[in-house]
């Protein structure tokens, strides 16, 4: 098949081609710089030189293409309204608006579990779940609202929205910005240490897109996570230390972790600053609160199955 992938050098994207090249596919990626552009070509793929922030017309790329792959996104914990509804909703909508014109036959989105957290515990959650109240998060409302958009478009497109949880491997973009604040300060524990954190192997979210793409009789949303449930405190112990860093000794209640989040994220906001404050109110939820999905819909309809375990992910880290 002939797939368009955005997001091409980010950790979903760089993997997922790695993988599609390996199934014979031919394969074009979506990338914003050179040094992107010669990654893609040394994987034997089509690199696409642009930029999610400026909407351009895609038809003529989109030309012959079979699958859509959207993993690009502004994927931020803090930042204006405007800007992630620029790139998250309004570069989607054009995009798969454009694919339709090409006759794309499938549209796959790749969305956020997270966009269901409300504040509460949240224990095997499925896809039809609906939070009794949503966070204030500028980035999950620009994919809940991307998602709406594309679920609109069902009947002139096969559409699949994937939703996993926390997606973890090798060349996590927020572990190497948060390098430097963990190391001086360590990760603190948020909350009840023992409670349970929904996650998603890089591997098993490729794993699951590729059987969106071989899939064609089914449509909608689908949750995908690691079959293994973990504690967050051990699972984030060993994942920063996979990275060379460690946990710290500093132990937050719920209520004073976002207080403190509440504040970076106005300094931060106040003062333009760039990149993500070392604390948000989307990781206190996270960390802070049981959160598990069940994803036995993706295992049922898609053929969904894990190919790397909690322990293997860690290893290769």
């Amino acid at each position: 098949m002939k797939i368009f992938v955005t997001g091409a050098s980010g950790l979903v994207g760089k993997s997922l081609i790695k993988l599609l090249i390996k199934e014979n596919h031919e394969v074009f990626g979506l990338v914003r710089n050179d040094e992107s552009v010669e990654n893609l070509k040394a994987l034997n793929a089509i690199p696409i030189k642009g930029d999610l922030k400026i909407i351009k017309d895609y038809s003529e790329i989109l030309k012959g293409v079979d699958v859509v792959v959207h993993s690009g996104a502004l994927i931020r914990f803090v930042g204006a309204f405007e800007e992630f509804f620029q790139i998250n909703v309004q570069a989607t909508e054009k995009l798969l608006n454009t694919s339709i014109e090409a006759g794309v036959k499938k549209f796959i989105y790749i969305s956020a579990a997270a966009v269901s957290l409300d504040g509460n515990p949240l224990i095997d959650i499925t896809e039809e779940y609906q939070p009794q109240k949503k966070i204030e998060s500028n980035y999950l409302k620009s994919k809940l609202l991307a998602e709406k958009e594309i679920l609109k478009r069902r009947d002139e497109i096969q559409v699949i929205i994937l939703r996993p949880p926390v997606i973890w491997g090798p060349g996590m973009r927020i572990m190497e910005e948060f390098r430097g604040t963990i190391k001086k300060m360590g990760f603190p524990t948020i909350g009840d240490p023992n409670h349970h954190l929904a996650t998603c192997h890089v591997d098993n979210l490729n794993t699951a897109i590729l059987k969106s793409i071989i899939n064609s009789s089914v449509d909608g949303i689908f949750h995908v996570s690691d079959e293994e449930k973990v504690k967050v405190k051990i699972f984030m112990n060993e994942l920063i230390k996979g990275y060379g860093m460690k946990m710290g000794n500093l132990h937050l209640s719920k209520n004073i972790a976002m207080i403190m989040a509440r504040m970076m994220e106005f300094i931060w906001k106040t003062f333009n600053l760039k990149g993500d404050p070392p604390i948000s109110t989307i990781i206190v939820h996270l960390m802070g609160t049981e959160f598990t999905i069940n994803d036995s819909k993706a295992r049922r309809e898609l053929g969904y199955h894990d190919v790397t375990s909690i322990a293997e992910g860690l290893k290769q880290l």
